[in-house]
C-alpha cells in the first residue's frame, strides 16, 4: 500500500514551466524597445510523465498517460503575466492544480483510500534582450522555480477506524536560460526556449525545453501552440523526485 501512496503523488509535475513569449506585432527595433510593455497568457498543457518517485527505502515508477493525469484533476489554473521595460522582462508563471482519488482497500479494515494532492509552482525569470530585429528577437533569462507538493491521506473506518496523514515538500531551484523568436510572416512565427538549474542547491538538476508556433490574431491578441518537456532530479531529506513530464500545449496571449 505505500507503494501505491506513492503512485499518488506522481501528477504533481503534470503543469509547470513557462510556455510563452512577448508577442506584439513586426515594428522598427527603436519602438520594440522603448516603454513599458504587459503581457497576460493562460495557457494549458497537456501532459504525460515518466521517471521514478521515492520516499525512504521505497521507490515506484512513474508512468502516467495524459488522460490518466485529466481524470484525477478537480481543480487548476496556470497563468502567465510579463511585466518589461525597454530590453528588461520580467516573467511570473504561477500554476496551480488539485488531483483526487479514491480506491476501495484490500480486506475489511478500512473501507477507502482517498487522496488529495495539492501543487502548487511559480517560475520567476528576469531577462535582458540581447538581439532585436525586426524579424528575429533572443533574451538571456535568469530566476528561480519554486515547488511546492500537499498530500493528504484519509483511510475511511472499517473493521478499525479511520485514519489520516499529510505529507508536503516545498522546494526552490536556480534556473538561467534563453527565449528566441523568429518571424516567418508578418504574422505566423516560432518559438524556442529553454532552461536548465538546480546545480545542487535542491535539486541535482532541473530542465525544461519548448519549441512551438505562433499566430497574431489581432495587434493585441497571440495564439501558440507547441510541445514542451521538463524534468527533475530531487533528492533531499529521504524524498526524491525523478520525473520527466511532457505534452503538447497551446496558450492564448494578451499585449498590453
Amino acid at each position: 500500500m505505500r507503494k501505491f501512496l506513492i503512485l499518488l503523488a506522481l501528477p504533481a509535475a503534470v503543469f509547470a514551466g513557462t510556455i510563452t513569449d512577448e508577442v506584439r506585432p513586426l515594428t522598427p527595433p527603436q519602438e520594440e524597445n522603448s516603454g513599458w510593455h504587459f503581457r497576460v497568457a493562460p495557457y494549458l498543457w497537456l501532459t504525460s510523465v515518466s521517471g521514478t518517485v521515492g520516499a525512504g527505502p521505497l521507490s515506484a515508477d512513474a508512468n502516467l498517460g495524459a488522460s490518466d493525469a485529466l481524470s484525477k484533476l478537480t481543480f487548476g489554473f496556470m497563468v502567465l503575466t510579463e511585466i518589461g521595460y525597454d530590453r528588461w522582462s520580467l516573467e511570473n508563471d504561477v500554476i496551480y492544480a488539485r488531483f483526487q482519488t479514491s480506491k476501495e482497500t484490500p480486506g475489511p479494515r478500512f473501507g477507502q483510500l482517498n487522496s488529495t494532492l495539492n501543487q502548487f509552482q511559480w517560475t520567476s525569470l528576469l531577462g535582458y534582450r540581447v538581439i532585436q530585429t525586426e524579424r528575429f528577437s533572443f533574451d538571456l533569462q535568469g530566476g528561480f522555480r519554486m515547488l511546492s507538493l500537499g498530500l493528504d491521506l484519509e483511510l475511511t473506518p472499517g473493521l478499525l477506524n479511520g485514519r489520516s496523514r499529510s505529507f508536503s515538500r516545498t522546494w526552490i531551484d536556480p534556473v538561467i536560460g534563453f527565449r528566441s523568436r523568429a518571424y516567418l510572416t508578418d504574422w505566423l512565427f516560432v518559438i524556442a526556449r529553454g532552461d536548465i538549474g538546480g546545480f545542487g542547491a535542491n535539486s541535482e538538476l532541473t530542465w525544461q525545453a519548448f519549441a512551438g508556433a505562433g499566430a497574431q490574431i489581432s495587434r493585441w491578441a497571440t495564439f501558440v501552440v507547441g510541445y514542451r518537456a521538463i524534468g527533475y532530479d530531487y533528492d533531499q531529506a529521504g524524498f526524491s523526485y525523478e520525473v520527466t513530464t511532457y505534452g503538447p500545449v497551446a496558450g492564448f496571449e494578451l499585449n498590453f
